[in-house]
């Protein structure tokens, strides 16, 4: 029997799958909820042939690149928060060893560019903002973010 490789969308289901046992491990009623949720959705979505393992792959990724702005806006106790994102971190560092990279690489292609062209890229930068956001130290690379997100947003709406 021939050794099927596995998909992007095993690897970020696998991902998935040991955030929410990590997780479990740590005892935070509300991350437990919140992980334990999303393999069923996943599955569920998976399952469905209407729906486009792309599109799996798309909103899952997003959902991680979301993970950490998640984390710090969760009033998680702040000893948890702090455990909560290095093993957030480390485990997609394991499975997805160049998903940080690939999207910081992204990043700035999308700012060279100087235009969004699409959602998922609108996301991508709005994701950056909320991450750096208030610290000086990236006052210019957030005044042109700021930019580049309200001219997408207002040609969506001309």
């Amino acid at each position: 029997m021939k050794n099927k490789s596995k998909t992007k969308l095993d690897t970020i289901v696998d991902t998935y799958e040991e955030l929410a046992a990590e997780y479990r491990a740590l005892g935070d009623q509300k991350l437990i909820d919140l992980f334990d949720s999303f393999i069923p959705f996943i599955q569920t979505a998976k399952a469905n042939p209407q729906v486009k393992r792309s599109a799996i792959v798309a909103g899952c990724e997003q959902g991680l690149r979301e993970t950490p702005l998640l984390l710090t806006n969760f009033k998680l106790s702040e000893d948890i928060q702090g455990v909560a994102l290095k093993i957030f971190y480390r485990v997609v560092e394991i499975h997805m060893p160049v998903f940080f990279e690939k999207e910081r690489q992204k990043r700035e292609m999308i700012v060279r560019r100087g235009k969004i062209k699409g959602e998922s890229e609108w996301h991508l930068l709005r994701n950056r903002v909320d991450e750096i956001e208030g610290d000086a130290a990236h006052e210019v690379e957030l005044l042109a973010l700021y930019k580049m997100l309200d001219d997408y947003e207002s040609a969506a709406y001309e």
